[in-house]
């Protein structure tokens, strides 16, 4: 679940917002930084896995939509993932962190500005970093031992992701549109944050845009893996909070919401055979491409509301350069464009 590490935005310069004074709560203050440019905001009241603070990305414009993007950077949920293989992405992330993943400045994303069909390209962006391990939604202090070495991980991804919201819906507090978003770990997040920022704007028209992040049936996952990631992460209260059945079964996340917010349009993006999500779920390359089919088949498409985009081959994440991404012959931003605006009809799930 790698880390977006050349985002691709127009615009130059990470200006740095004030850091607020003492007393000050960060979910009652509106963000106010320079327009159409990137700037990093501290949040005292956020923490990484090592207890350092983090903060998000803004880029502000005059328009009333909103684009709120998680960022990705794999997970961890014992000793050997977190302290030995350290297959997550580690805090400190400050603007120190921002500005080096900001720094390979190009054009073709989500966040490009001077991309005409980019149908996001006027709107406000946030970008949430991912520090915690625990695909944004833990809510744990756990101690992990390994040899003579035990260390303490905070994985608190949902009380940050509460802190950043506050203060986004302080900052636009009635938005016209909202897209919610992220990569790899960070489409996870979306999916699993969705129904918090869903609730938070209840007269918007809002989007679920899951790109690599595709929450599996039960039979298609170790249930000692799900265990885990359970223990770990403490999760039980945001799986409660829309439906407990996606507590046993990941897949029942998509038509719980799909119940709940009807005339919400929801996607996932995938490869057939994802190389770096179907290591970290424990998969081979057939295995995976058969839980994802099943999936999209029995799950996503009974859905009147929910696509699936799925390029061949074994590639990972795809909104860093939408325009170079397609499947059958259908351009993936293209598709978004159709997603935005198009007739449920004209709006159809693409596979290969």
């Amino acid at each position: 679940m790698a880390v977006l590490t050349a985002l691709m935005v127009a615009g130059t310069g990470c200006d740095k917002e004030p850091v607020e004074p003492p007393g000050e709560q960060p979910g009652e203050t509106p963000i106010s930084t320079p327009q159409r440019t990137w700037s990093w905001v501290d949040f005292s009241n956020s923490t990484c896995d090592e207890g350092t603070p983090t903060g998000l990305g803004a880029n502000l414009s005059d328009s009333k939509n909103l684009l709120i993007f998680f960022n990705g950077g794999g997970a961890c949920w014992d000793a050997v993932t977190c302290l030995q293989l350290n297959t997550s992405t580690h805090g400190p992330f400050t603007q120190t962190q921002f500005n080096a993943l900001f720094s390979g400045i190009g054009s073709g994303s989500i966040f490009d500005r001077q991309l005409a069909s980019n149908p996001y390209k006027d709107w406000s962006f946030f970008f949430l970093p991912y520090c915690t391990g625990d695909l944004h939604i833990g809510n744990a202090d756990a101690v992990y031992t390994s040899g003579s070495t035990s260390r303490t991980i905070r994985h608190k991804g949902r009380a940050n992701t509460e802190a950043f919201l506050a203060r986004i819906a302080a900052t636009v507090p009635n938005p016209e549109q909202v897209l919610v978003t992220g990569s790899s770990a960070g489409g996870f997040g979306a999916a699993l944050n969705y129904d918090l920022i869903r609730s938070t704007f209840p007269n918007a028209k809002v989007f679920l845009l899951d790109d690599s992040g595709p929450l599996f049936k039960s039979n298609a996952m170790s249930a000692n893996l799900r265990a885990a990631w359970a223990k770990a992460w403490n999760y039980d209260a945001v799986m409660d909070a829309l439906d407990p059945a996606v507590k046993a079964d990941y897949a029942a996340l998509y038509p719980a919401l799909a119940r709940k917010y009807p005339n919400d349009r929801m996607a996932l993006l995938s490869s057939a055979q994802d190389q770096t999500i179907r290591t970290y779920l424990q998969l081979s390359a057939t295995a995976f491409e058969t839980a994802l089919r099943d999936l999209d088949t029995t799950v996503l498409s009974p859905l009147p509301n929910t696509r699936a985009f799925i390029t061949p081959g074994q590639g990972h994440t795809m909104l860093l350069n939408p325009a170079s991404q397609s499947s059958q012959g259908v351009v993936l931003l293209d598709w978004l464009n159709q997603m935005q605006s198009a007739s449920d009809a004209d709006w159809r799930s693409v596979r290969p």
